[in-house]
């Protein structure tokens, strides 16, 4: 796989944001205008999600199209960032308990110069020293195919700057590249996972996982590949990679399938170390239910010792449907060994985060 070459920018120093432990680096981690690779267009977006319980909550805590989200631990309070839609190349969200949201700014406003607007997809950052670093799926050079760029910020919610003179990671020969998930391990070593877009040029997808340095702006080293499409219920594809560590092992989740349809899930595997060798499930750990079509691009959050996994889906009777497109919804995650439970999507929850 060829990575195009990245030209090293200095950056000032930002004040530290927080201070960082295991939990953290595990908790941050992975759809156009036009519904495309892995995404679609975005209404207005909804107002806040009030609860309707003192003790539970209901889903989606946010009813507007908010792709891809992740959630980001901030001190206790809580951004989230999505796909472009709404006016902003990244959506944001913000919160103080996971359940009631409110309307943030564009955490990206400028694009950098070599990319530009509509497909900006898929963004995850990570705190990587004194700074926030937020890796995103964006129109290449040439615009045939996409790669993954790097911004960063002094502050979770942005605005997040790429002054880079090109993409981080950019496989031309494989469809190009995708979903960027960072992660940081026990020892402070930073890695990125990511998907070649081999779907659309008809060739396998792969997620790979290569080192970061030590600023989270360059890679290092080769990138190694860890999983592809290989069981049946996959269909063409695997993406959204999110990785966390728990008690010495490895979760890789993931999603697949044709997110815009019922069959988008989510996956799970577990490895020894970062970089595999991974082992699947062989059936998927969150699927399609009465509530919610197609749940998948996830990432996980910890609030109180409780792991809760945040994910978009369609409405039942209205998958690919601009309105209210991919809503966000949140799922208990229970770890035991290698195993994994994850709740089924509920529209009414009975314990609050």
């Amino acid at each position: 796989m060829a990575l195009r070459p990245r030209r090293r920018v200095s950056r000032p120093r930002v004040p530290r944001a927080r201070s960082r432990g295991r939990r953290t680096a595990a908790v941050l981690a992975g759809a156009s205008l036009a519904l495309g690779a892995c995404q679609s267009p975005t209404p207005d977006a909804a107002p806040r999600q009030e609860s309707e319980s003192m003790t539970g909550f209901t889903n989606p805590v946010w009813a507007s199209n908010f792709p891809d989200p992740q959630v980001l631990d901030a001190d206790g309070s809580y951004v989230a960032i999505a796909t472009n839609g709404n006016g902003m190349n990244v959506q944001t969200l913000t919160s103080t308990d996971l359940v009631d949201w409110s309307q943030g700014s564009d955490a990206m406003p400028e694009l950098a110069s070599w990319t530009s607007p509509g497909k900006v997809w898929a963004p995850e950052a990570v705190q990587i020293g004194e700074q926030w670093v937020m890796y995103y799926t964006t129109r290449a050079p040439d615009p045939e195919i996409q790669c993954i760029g790097v911004a960063v910020s002094a502050q979770p919610e942005g605005p997040y700057v790429d002054d880079s003179d090109g993409p981080l990671v950019c496989e031309e020969d494989a469809g190009g590249s995708i979903d960027a998930h960072p992660f940081v391990d026990t020892d402070g070593q930073a890695y990125l996972y990511w998907k070649n877009d081999g779907n659309a040029v008809g060739v396998d997808t792969w997620i790979s996982v290569q080192r970061l340095g030590p600023d989270g702006t360059t890679l290092l080293g080769e990138p190694e590949r860890v999983i592809r499409q290989d069981l049946a219920w996959e269909g063409d594809l695997v993406e959204g990679p999110f990785v966390r560590e728990e008690d010495g092992v490895y979760h890789l989740f993931y999603s697949a399938n044709d997110f815009g349809s019922d069959r988008y899930a989510v996956g799970h595997a577990t490895a020894e170390a970062p970089t595999g060798p991974f082992v699947k499930d062989d059936e998927p750990v969150l699927v399609s239910n009465e509530v919610a079509a197609g749940p998948g691009h996830n990432s996980l959050v910890e609030r109180d010792g409780r792991v809760w996994m945040v994910y978009h889906a369609w409405a039942p009777d209205a998958v690919g449907s601009e309105v209210p497109g991919r809503t966000m919804w949140l799922s208990e995650v229970t770890f035991d060994g290698r195993s994994v439970s994850v709740d089924p999507p509920a529209s009414d929850v009975p314990t609050r985060p």
